[in-house]
């Protein structure tokens, strides 16, 4: 005999494991479970293992339900029990009354386990007259599932109803009196009643066995029909929903995405019962272990149901209107949404439409991008690409380099990647609610109307724009191009690149610029991420993504003398402002006690007191409203210029005057010296155009 703890979520049997011992739950309790339709709670004072015999095989698992206690004894025959109960005479009533009603749990496990095998099976038969009903309506053969038509209705077992059941449902229903008036008589009684419990529990366990193995039988043998049957259901309502005007009344959601999918049972239902869990609980957000596993489990099987979905939309053409709210918003459940939510993403989802060459995507679009080689995947939460981490893999061997040849160009691997690290991590960071984070959508995440929060491409697109008609060099970068027949050996010019900005499907509330650029090369795309439900300002949103970029491209461009102040960058000169501001004579105490507040507030981080002036210069200084000192201002100005548009309109004033003369002296021998490379260029080829780049260059100084 000896006294152990386990702590809450700990498995003390699980299921194959030897009955070698028994124990009794001196505090706590345990729950005996399949993870799925079976959990009947082992309170204080029952045994554990009683209801098998010696050296048998553990077919349910049994875990702590919270922090537990047991007293352990060799278990070889059913003395054994019998000793256990003499040597703890103190609790030997509660033992009694515990172990009767873990017997009557297990008795209402067997009832719930019967009854749902049985729905299922009634529920299978009738989908499979519908279905042929549907193929006929589609003009389509259908398929014969002949395990379908042969499945037989699980017979009630006769011990639910057998006087032995009654027993137990009486012991347990007159547990007090039996308590006050009999067990307190003496530990024989007690004795006779936990036996009469492992007695009646032994029956009932193998009855819950045989149970929930034909329940896992029949929905792993009607499972090909399930996804035919949904498939087809989904195509009938898609050609119903397309004849009606009407919003169409979403039910069983999750089926169909799980069913398209095609995910192995255990992971659908292990997220069914999450789901179920996750509904059924109040308060979505606690911060209690249980909860954060739970959220844990249901962000697991959310993105491993996300990539096989994926997969499984390049097959066809066909793609439910559900699959689609899924790989959109994150929707999976109409009743976790709530009606009115749903009818909404329906709508959003049906009319959703991404104009030709757009490089703002929500993320299926952009794994479809991905897939098809016309973009390259993001960097992890480590910076590394697909390159530099199929090299790490080999460095730490966790891979042959033989199979890292095979996967650098492998598109399927190059998605799974993109999957289980940029969209794991970007989702929850664009929520912003990264301890509570569950990647499903959820009616109580909607703090704002969703239409008046949805990021459209339009919506966003126009945001951007608003910034770079300000900001007209914000995503120019410099290039270096060679002209050997022209004897041009060396000329940088400015070339606009666009970043993707790729749409999460969460309701959020912040937007991140994730990567500056693709690779070593400086001319490919940033890839910035946000809420497509952003709850806040989308224009302030997309300026701070901005200014990160910014930032981030500088410090690309300069490498590790981004801080050199004798090379002259916009970060180097702005650290140096922030670093020696209290010898700044430019500045007034006053000013100077503003920069040390908001160095405190951002913990000392120059970009991020960077990015909050980037804002009020976008936002308020390009209209006349100062809103900088007159260093800070100096510096936007010299590597953020305001477009022609907003020169002109800023030229009288006295805060920019200066600067707009300064930098239009500057830009104008600028162009005079691209000017007489171009009449250069004309006079050793004459009637030919000039190359790109340079038209590119003239261009791009003239904004």
């Amino acid at each position: 005999m000896e006294k152990i703890k386990i702590g809450k979520g700990e498995v003390l049997h699980k299921k194959g494991d030897e009955v070698k011992n028994i124990e009794i739950v001196l505090s706590g309790a345990l729950t005996m479970t399949n993870r799925d339709t079976v959990d009947v709670r082992l309170s204080g004072g029952g045994i554990a293992g009683a209801v098998y015999n010696p050296g048998d095989l553990y077919v349910f698992d049994y875990a702590a339900a919270e922090d537990t206690t047991l007293l352990v004894f060799d278990y070889t025959s059913d003395d054994d029990i019998v000793d256990a109960v003499s040597s703890a005479t103190a609790i030997a009533p509660v033992m009694a009354a515990s172990n009767m009603e873990f017997a009557n749990g297990m008795l209402d496990a067997l009832n719930s386990v019967t009854d749902t095998a049985a729905n299922f099976c009634k529920e299978i038969k009738y989908n499979y007259n519908d279905y042929k009903f549907m193929c006929v309506k589609l003009e389509k053969e259908p398929e014969q599932f002949s395990f379908v038509e042969q499945l037989p209705t699980p017979d009630t077992p006769e011990i639910t109803s057998s006087w032995e059941a009654e027993i137990c449902r009486s012991f347990c229903e007159h547990r007090g009196a039996l308590e006050a008036n009999y067990y307190s008589l003496g530990t024989s009684f007690c004795i006779e009643a936990v036996m009469r419990a492992s007695a009646t529990g032994r029956r009932i366990r193998k009855e819950l066995e045989a149970a929930t193995e034909f329940f896992s039988w029949a929905k792993n043998g009607t499972a090909d029909f399930v996804n035919a049957f949904y498939d087809v259901k989904s195509r009938v309502d898609t050609e119903n929903r397309g004849t009606s005007g009407e919003v169409p009344t979403i039910e069983n959601a999750l089926e169909v995405i799980l069913a398209f999918s095609g995910v192995s049972q255990e992971i659908a239902d292990t997220f069914r019962k999450d789901l179920k869990q996750f509904s059924e609980t109040e308060d979505r957000r606690a911060k209690s272990d249980e909860m954060r596993h739970l959220r844990m489990s249901i962000a697991e099987g959310y993105y491993n149901i996300y990539e096989a979905a994926f997969f499984k939309s390049l097959e066809t053409s066909h793609i439910p209107a559900e699959v689609r709210m899924f790989f959109l918003f994150g929707f999976v459940d109409e009743n976790l949404a709530g009606k009115a939510n749903t009818e909404m993403l329906y709508n959003m989802a049906v009319s959703w439409e991404e104009p030709e060459g757009t490089r703002i995507l929500p993320m299926y679009e952009w794994l479809v991008r991905i897939y098809k080689g016309e973009a390259v995947p993001s960097k992890n939460e480590f910076d590394n690409d697909w390159t530099e981490y199929l090299r790490e893999e080999v460095r730490t061997a966790n891979m042959t380099q033989q199979r890292a040849d095979e996967l650098a160009n492998d598109r399927h691997a190059m998605v799974s990647f993109e999957i289980h690290n940029m969209f794991v991590t970007a989702n929850k960071i664009t929520n912003g609610q990264m301890a509570s984070f569950v990647p499903v959508f959820n009616a109580q995440d909607v703090i704002r109307p969703l239409d008046k929060c949805l990021a459209s491409i339009q919506r966003v697109q126009a945001a951007l724009d608003k910034v770079t008609e300000i900001d007209f060099g914000c995503f120019y970068r410099p290039a270096l191009i060679q002209y050997p027949e022209l004897k041009i050996q060396h000329f940088v010019y400015n070339t606009e690149i666009k970043p993707y900005i790729i749409l999460m499907p969460n309701f959020g509330a912040r937007g991140v610029m994730w990567q500056e650029n693709e690779g070593p090369r400086r001319t490919t795309p940033a890839h910035m991420v946000i809420s497509i439900f952003h709850s806040e300002e989308l224009e302030e949103t997309i300026v701070r993504m901005c200014a990160q970029f910014r930032w981030e491209m500088c410090r690309r461009i300069q490498g590790v003398r981004y801080m050199d102040i004798s090379e002259p960058s916009l970060t180097s000169e702005y650290m140096n402002y922030l670093q020696f501001y209290k010898k700044n004579g430019y500045l007034s105490a006053d000013m100077k006690e503003r920069i040390k507040i908001a160095l405190q507030k951002a913990r000392n981080d120059y970009k991020v007191v960077f990015v909050a002036d980037y804002e009020k210069y976008i936002l308020n200084e390009a209209f006349g409203l100062p809103r900088l000192n007159k260093v800070t201002r100096e510096i936007l100005f010299r590597y953020c210029t305001f477009s022609q548009k907003y020169r002109k309109a800023l030229a009288i004033n006295p805060q920019y005057q200066q600067l707009i003369e300064r930098w239009g002296i500057t830009q104008s021998a600028k162009v005079h010296g691209v000017d007489l490379m171009a009449k250069k260029v004309k006079r050793m080829k004459p009637g030919e155009p000039l190359p790109k780049e340079i038209e590119e260059e003239l261009a791009f100084l003239r904004l």
